[in-house]
């Protein structure tokens, strides 16, 4: 069985075929930048078992991550709103797998085309955006705990496996507070009994404990993308 990120697995198979010989297979490293802010996008990445996150960086040093992207979308869609260039940074969150295309083949072969892949990107687009204004409301309105409750279940969904690996400093980056705030809200958890993290490695215990400890963000979230593909891709 093929390993496949949805959007190109929901492609009809002519469509998929068309596509296949300007795609390639390739692993992401943690922490490799995909997309550097105000640079030229040459590379879409469609994301099989990775995790990305798109960074918004202030001047101060301070960032916070306004969206992330895994198996249910792609990396580069400012390119499908024919953006060339984005002032966020996206960067691998967990290593993993990718299908990747050339920005030109992209535009050449997909959004200058009529490709159905076309129809699931605009779909992409708009869960994504209610992401990123959701993520901000999020970020700014509700406890520690509930964000990241929500945050962990949001790459649990997308991960497909109940461990991975995550360093602390970098779960603080993505809520945009620091690293003890992070620690004490994760002991927390894990007094509950809904995760086990030790050294660097994150373990889901029960992915359904976390959904009950998200806050409202998570659902709204969560079905937008599932109107992408007119079914659950969720994991509990």
């Amino acid at each position: 069985m093929r390993e496949e990120n949805l959007l190109l697995a929901s492609l009809p198979d002519t469509e998929r075929d068309r596509l296949a010989p300007f795609l390639r297979e390739e692993l992401l490293d943690f922490q490799q930048v995909l997309i550097e802010p105000e640079e030229q996008i040459t590379t879409i990445y469609f994301p099989y078992d990775a995790i990305t996150s798109t960074i918004q960086e202030m001047s101060d040093g301070d960032s916070v991550e306004t969206g992330l992207m895994g198996i249910e979308g792609f990396i580069g869609v400012q390119l499908w709103l024919h953006a060339d260039t984005t002032p966020t940074r996206t960067l691998v969150q967990v290593a993993g797998k990718a299908h990747v295309m050339s920005a030109a083949n992209f535009i050449r072969h997909v959004r200058d085309t009529h490709s159905p892949l076309n129809d699931l990107c605009a779909k992409y687009a708009h869960a994504f955006l209610v992401m990123t204004s959701q993520t901000a409301a999020c970020n700014r309105l509700h406890p520690i705990n509930e964000r990241l409750c929500r945050w962990l279940k949001l790459v649990h969904n997308r991960l497909r496996r109940d461990e991975f690996p995550i360093r602390q400093e970098f779960i603080a980056m993505m809520l945009g507070v620091h690293r003890p705030t992070v620690s004490t809200a994760a002991n927390m958890l894990q007094q509950a009994g809904l995760i086990r993290y030790s050294r660097g490695q994150m373990r889901i215990l029960d992915g359904e404990g976390l959904r009950a400890g998200s806050c409202e963000c998570l659902e709204l979230i969560e079905k937008q993308f599932e109107k992408v593909f007119h079914s659950a891709f969720r994991r509990d």
